[in-house]
This record gives structure tokens, C-alpha cells and sequence, in this order.
């Protein structure tokens, strides 16, 4: 399977039925989400490794890892709606992963690697930070996508060095959002993030 076969899958699954904008909820883009998984591969953290989805939304990461031979994939989210479509979207797929409701904060687990699209901080600007801290702490390797602005990746990889790792690569990228909340004036507004690798 190729980087391309697995953005063409992902394009393919159901996206947010009702999006709650109290959490944030963006799917990520299918070319996104099949980028950041093969760089994954290319690096050794996902093959017949045990992976997280935090934050899973509608299942993009964690049917992307396990198409691309994670061990075993947990898809995490606080979100009912959002796991029953996650879910639904994975069994078209065809791809076995566990599913499970929880605020990402209170997970007792450790993982080989984690997956993160968490909600930006604009509704709320903590929730970012304690999502990123959450993902560190529980995995050896962290994927997480986050707004390109240097004031804040400054501040994320303070706290990636309080949790004892290193941010080890940065990719830059535009995020792609339609229009799906009341406020959005245009179809589609792009904007630029900055997918972070920690180990």
C-alpha cells in the first residue's frame, strides 16, 4: 500500500454529522492524516507497533496506522457521536480497532506512538497544551498537529522538553477546513499547521 492508496481510502469515510464546535471538531484532511502516518512508516513508529488515535474524531489516523500494519490501534475520544461514525468508517474500511470513549486526559495507558488532531485552543486555550501533555506522557513517539504560529511552537516544545522528549521534526502544512459551522463565511479557509514529531 502506498501514501496514495491511503488518502484515496480516507477520502472515502463519512466525515462529522453535527460538528460541535465546543470541541473543536475539524476533520483532519485525508492528505494530511495519509502524510503524517507514511512519514510514520518511513520513521519505524508504526509498523507492528501499538498505536493511539487521541482525539479520533471520525477515525482518519487510527484506519490510516492500522491499514498501514500498527499492531493494534485505539481510536480515543470523548465524543460519542463522533466514535459511532469513527466506527461505521473503519468497518467500511475493513480494519479492526478498538474504540474507546474517554477524555484523552484521564487515559492509563502507554503506547508506542500516538496520533493527535486536537481541538486548536481557539474555543478554549488550554486544551491544546493539556492534550499535547497528555500524549507525551503516554507514548514514545507523538504525532500532533497544531496552529504554524512560532510564539506556539516555541511554547509546545517547552513542553516537550519538560516531558523529557525532543521535538525531532516539523512539518509545515495547510489544513483545509470547509464550511461547517454558522460563522464560516467561505466554502472552504486554509490554514497553515505545524505537524510536530516528539520522542
Amino acid at each position: 500500500m502506498k501514501q496514495k492508496d491511503i488518502e484515496i481510502l480516507l477520502s472515502n469515510l463519512k466525515t462529522f454529522e453535527k460538528p460541535k464546535i465546543q470541541l473543536e471538531q475539524y476533520q483532519i484532511p485525508s492528505r494530511l492524516a495519509a502524510m503524517i502516518t507514511w512519514r510514520a512508516l518511513q520513521l519505524g513508529d508504526l509498523k507492528e507497533k501499538v498505536v493511539a488515535d487521541y482525539c479520533c474524531g471520525t477515525g482518519m489516523f487510527s484506519i490510516a496506522a492500522q491499514a498501514l500494519g500498527a499492531k493494534r490501534t485505539y481510536g480515543i475520544d470523548i465524543d460519542l457521536d463522533a466514535l459511532n461514525i469513527a466506527k461505521a468508517n473503519a468497518k467500511k474500511a475493513g480494519e479492526n480497532i478498538s474504540w474507546v470513549q474517554e477524555d484523552i486526559r484521564e487515559v492509563n495507558m502507554h503506547f508506542d506512538t500516538i496520533f493527535m488532531n486536537s481541538p486548536f485552543g481557539i474555543q478554549s486555550d488550554t486544551k491544546d497544551r493539556e492534550f499535547l501533555s497528555a500524549a507525551l506522557e503516554h507514548s514514545d513517539v507523538c504525532y500532533s498537529v497544531h496552529l504554524s504560529l512560532p510564539q506556539n511552537i516555541n511554547f509546545l516544545t517547552k513542553i516537550i522538553e519538560k516531558h523529557g522528549k525532543k521535538l525531532t521534526e516539523t512539518i509545515k502544512a495547510e489544513f483545509e477546513i470547509p464550511k461547517i459551522y454558522h460563522f464560516h463565511k467561505k466554502r472552504y479557509h486554509i490554514i497553515l499547521v505545524a505537524i510536530l514529531r516528539s520522542a
